[in-house]
């Protein structure tokens, strides 16, 4: 897991949207997606709930997306 991980699930989760959170981030919605994609393999676990029309998190990701927000957090004040 590395942070720019950590910044791209939080603006999925906070967006709804991959499309949205790649526009936020400024990359491609693969790009983001592949990124969701290799943290969740790397946590073993699920972190959004996904259908054709909307992106929710799961109860994985609801429980990460605090945590998401105090490590963002912790690395803008070291920055």
């Amino acid at each position: 897991m590395d942070f720019r991980q950590l910044r791209y699930f939080f603006a999925v989760g906070e967006e709804g949207s991959f499309s949205r959170a790649a526009q936020r981030c400024f990359i491609s919605q693969s790009a983001i997606s592949h990124q969701i994609a290799k943290l969740e393999h790397e946590l073993g676990t699920t972190l959004f709930d996904r259908t054709t029309r909307s992106v929710k998190l799961t109860s994985a990701g609801r429980r990460l997306m605090p945590i998401a927000a105090e490590v963002l957090s912790l690395e803008a004040k070291a920055l």
